[in-house]
């Protein structure tokens, strides 16, 4: 059981991107997943469609072990599968509309994953996101970094075929990050039981400097380890930063 439980950790890990990607002058992009149980429901994916776009995505799926860990494959599959197949959508919506549908259909299990999915548009800084009742990420702007809110919720994926989803947009400046973050940082539990928090979070990325975002998200975790103390990780931590350093032609 051991052996299996080894074999299947890295099989997942293998299946997370560990290029980040540094050969791009327009971006600086890390990410990290750290399993509760060997292997875990979490999962991020980033990789470009074309020249100029870059998609991020970070996920939840229900649960843990090794039945979420089979799901967080089925889900990351189907979403990816339709980025590159809807790339030219006109609305960034359909995609996760069509890998909700996607997982609804034979979920006997009834498992669910929350999903937040993006695209930065590297020479204008668009980034055009959807979330699927997943965390809310942070965005810093002119070097603070704030909640990105939204006026309606909606539900994770796998759950209701008929869901429909809404994309929103900001532009990123020359200097701007995202934090996408699952909740096992932010409900990561103390000796006394008590957790991490929201508020502890934003406190601690705006105690950075700027810094590279692996150096940011090394922060964090680092934090979450010392908060935690000698308490069992209860739930998987899974964090992505993503900073936009302008397109090519900026001045």
């Amino acid at each position: 059981m051991a052996a299996e439980l080894s074999v299947a950790h890295n099989i997942q890990l293998g299946a997370l991107p560990q290029d980040f990607l540094t050969n791009y002058q327009e971006f600086q992009i890390y990410a990290s997943m750290d399993a509760a149980k060997g292997v875990g429901g979490d999962f991020y994916d980033f990789y470009m469609i074309d020249d100029d776009h870059l998609v991020v995505t970070i996920a939840d799926v229900s649960g843990k072990g090794i039945p979420a860990a089979l799901y967080m494959m089925r889900a990351k599959t189907a979403l990816k599968n339709m980025v590159l197949r809807l790339k030219n959508a006109s609305d960034f919506a359909d995609i996760m509309k069509m890998a909700n549908q996607e997982l609804c259909r034979e979920n006997d299990e009834t498992m669910f994953v929350t999903v937040f999915i993006a695209k930065l548009d590297l020479t204008t800084g668009e980034f055009i996101y959807v979330n699927g009742g997943h965390n809310s990420p942070l965005v810093q702007s002119n070097g603070e970094f704030c909640y990105l809110q939204q006026s309606r919720k909606h539900l994770m994926l796998g759950i209701n075929e008929d869901e429909m989803y809404e994309a929103h947009s900001l532009v990123l400046q020359r200097g701007d990050m995202i934090f996408l973050y699952t909740d096992g940082v932010t409900e990561a539990m103390n000796e006394a039981g008590e957790l991490y928090s929201e508020e502890r979070l934003l406190e601690i990325l705006n105690r950075q400097p700027q810094k590279d975002v692996r150096d940011i998200l090394a922060a964090v975790r680092q934090d979450v380890s010392t908060y935690a103390g000698n308490a069992e990780q209860s739930d998987d931590i899974t964090m992505l930063g993503l900073k936009y350093c302008g397109g090519l032609n900026d001045a």
